[in-house]
């Protein structure tokens, strides 16, 4: 899923949920200003991959809400 189709018409206090995650708008803008352009939610292993063009990631829902 597109990070800025989930985030669209948001303000940065908003939280949206992600196959049962709550996630702070604040950090997904944060991860788009990084280059993060897509997010990938892996339930079973409660993880998420982030990627852009130019960087890749996994990250816990955990370390998503740190990145506020």
């Amino acid at each position: 899923m597109k990070i800025e189709d989930l985030i669209s018409g948001k303000k940065d206090n908003d939280e949206i949920n992600v196959e049962g995650y709550s996630l702070p708008v604040s950090s997904l803008k944060n991860l788009l200003e990084e280059g993060y352009e897509h997010l990938e939610p892996y339930k079973n292993e409660k993880t998420f991959s982030l990627w852009g063009k130019r960087c890749t990631g996994c990250l816990t829902g955990e370390q998503l809400r740190n990145r506020a």
